[in-house]
């Protein structure tokens, strides 16, 4: 991990807080390398700390442990995908809108597949509290879905849960494979899935 942007001991501008900012997105940048190659289960905090360039002891006053490390920087991240991908106009088609928001999400999915592997398949090794944090997640799409589709009624609420199952289920399978063109070829499949579930044009 490349360590430049590492604080200058000594004295310096930065509030406690800031320090901490940046000390936390340092791990959050080690843990990604780490465990990107590593996977979950292999990659201990001994690693995460010395490609961060912190200490044993800065970890542990920024978390409590490796899992809710992860788990932070899970919520981090995908804060951020769904932040981006919900950002289409609102004037446009409802599948428009859709294919637009897709075609977001599917280029930062395959914009660094590892890390998107990373993830979404190991948020399951992670324990409970970590599976529970993905549902949430995949709500929050669901709801986005749902209010781009105005969609009301058990059944149009069914297919977005639907739609939404089988795009992180497509994404898993594209990534596992490392072909990141198969995840954007994803697109005008899982648009005319989108079609048919929702009855829209």
């Amino acid at each position: 991990m490349d360590n430049s942007k590492r604080l200058r001991p000594g004295r310096h501008q930065l509030s406690r807080d800031e320090v901490q900012t940046h000390q936390r997105e340092r791990i959050f940048a080690a843990l990604e390398v780490e465990m990107s190659v590593k996977g979950y289960g292999e990659t201990s905090v001994g690693d995460i700390v010395k490609s961060a360039g912190v200490s044993r002891q800065t970890f542990y006053e920024l978390f409590d442990s490796k899992r809710e490390c992860f788990i932070a920087s899970y919520e981090r991240r995908q804060g951020a995908v769904i932040d981006q991908i919900f950002t289409t106009s609102t004037t446009d088609a409802p599948l428009v809108r859709f294919a637009a928001l897709l075609k977001a999400y599917l280029e930062v999915m395959s914009h660094r597949p590892d890390i998107s592997l990373l993830y979404l398949s190991g948020i399951a090794a992670a324990g409970p509290k970590a599976a529970a944090i993905r549902v949430e997640k995949q709500q929050q799409f669901v709801d986005g879905l749902a209010a781009l589709f105005d969609a009301h009624t058990d059944r149009d609420l069914f297919a977005c849960r639907t739609l939404v199952a089988a795009i992180s289920a497509l994404v898993i399978n594209a990534l596992v494979d490392a072909d990141p063109q198969a995840v954007q070829n994803l697109h005008a499949p899982l648009v005319d899935v989108a079609a048919r579930l929702l009855n829209v044009e």
